[in-house]
């Protein structure tokens, strides 16, 4: 009798099957990021220097949309596997294209709030 496992929606062509069983989803979802975005000449979140002119990509987590004092804006939180960064673009409620789980590359000068790293009103790139 053969018996056979079939693993739909998941492609990882670099990852063994000892690591796909003993790495939590967060460290095979981070490896995954990383691959992503290895050939595109970006700095990973992790290495961006606050207050310097930076370029970096990532993954499309979450949209979320205010306003405030009637200004509309929208805040979108990306993911290159070495950490999470937020885009805020102001007088913006949309933005075509911004999906999430779609890549995206953003170039502007960021700080640090906190844990997290922050770019206003950053020029972007859409990744197919």
């Amino acid at each position: 009798m053969r018996v056979g496992v079939a693993i739909v929606g998941f492609v990882a062509s670099d990852v063994s099957l000892r690591d796909r069983l003993s790495l939590s989803v967060a460290e095979l979802d981070a490896q995954r990021l990383q691959g992503r975005f290895a050939g595109i000449d970006v700095s990973s979140i992790a290495e961006v220097v606050p207050r310097r002119p930076a370029r970096f990509g990532g993954e499309i987590r979450s949209q979320h949309r205010s306003a405030a004092d009637g200004l509309p804006m929208l805040r979108v939180a990306v993911n290159d596997g070495s950490g999470t960064a937020l885009a805020v673009f102001t007088g913006r409620s949309r933005i075509r294209g911004f999906e999430v789980g779609r890549a995206v590359l953003f170039e502007g000068v960021a700080r640090r709030d906190g844990d997290r790293l922050v770019v206003v009103n950053p020029a972007y790139t859409l990744l197919s």
